[in-house]
């Protein structure tokens, strides 16, 4: 777990709704870049390492480069993956943002952001996948 003052961890609670409907949306692009034998097998475990890697790392650069490894290794659908990567750094706006209230560094704000929102789109998209299973 990062060490962020209470106060930023409040901040971040505050976003949490905004957090959860952004992984919505990520979990959703990923379901519809994913081919018929792919929804199948749903890609969970893809997203998931994603996820462990995000949560064991202090670089978002480390983080970026995971998920273009992935995507070249056709783990994830090459598009997705671009599309990730920029939603994710633009969670760095609002971490810069809650950096300035709180005196927190913004490089360990926006991990856990990205952390987060991952989290979250790995429950959306099995649920997602679960869902199509009847």
């Amino acid at each position: 777990m990062r060490r962020l003052k209470p106060q930023t961890r409040k901040k971040i609670a505050q976003k949490e709704d905004q957090l959860v409907e952004l992984a919505k949306n990520i979990a959703e692009r990923l379901w519809d870049s994913l081919n018929d034998v792919q929804k199948r097998d749903g890609k969970v475990r893809q997203l998931r390492n994603i996820l462990e890697v995000a949560e064991s790392t202090d670089s978002w650069k480390a983080l970026e480069l995971f998920i273009r490894y992935q995507a070249a290794r056709g783990e994830i659908d090459k598009i997705w993956a671009k599309s990730l990567v920029q939603i994710l750094e633009s969670l760095n706006q609002d971490a810069q943002s809650i950096a300035q209230q709180t005196a927190d560094q913004a490089k360990t704000i926006h991990l856990e952001l990205v952390t987060r929102v991952l989290g979250h789109a790995v429950r959306w998209h099995l649920w997602n996948v679960k869902s199509q299973e009847g």
